[in-house]
């Protein structure tokens, strides 16, 4: 059920940015959030494709899907980071502060994840 949540949260999220924000994909950011958008859809289908434990199928569906899961954790890192450059170029604003505490959040997240 969390999953199908999530989809439909990144898909209306999707929308939503689409329609409201100027999204003519010219920079970093918007590129890989589109890229994103579309490797979270693969992610869920390749779930709903799961093969049965043990068949001939189900290790390169697993490591598809490792992949995929990965990538998206990865890029959504780096796509946080490419916007918040975004966000300074457009405004001029110092993004200095949550650049910081994004990166301790970071940090903490890998921290809990290796113990």
């Amino acid at each position: 059920v969390e999953q199908i949540l999530f989809v439909l949260l990144v898909t209306v999220g999707a929308i939503m940015s689409i329609k409201n924000f100027n999204n003519s994909f010219n920079n970093h950011h918007q590129r890989l959030r589109g890229a994103l958008y579309g490797i979270i859809w693969l992610q869920a289908l390749t779930g709903a494709l799961r093969s049965c434990r043990g068949s001939k199928g189900g290790s390169a569906w697993f490591i598809a899907h490792w992949l995929l899961g990965t990538a998206v954790c990865i890029l959504s890192v780096i796509n946080i980071y490419t916007g918040s450059g975004a966000l300074h170029e457009k405004t001029s604003e110092s993004t200095r502060l949550w650049t910081i505490i994004l990166i301790a959040e970071n940090c903490l997240i890998v921290f809990i994840y290796l113990f």
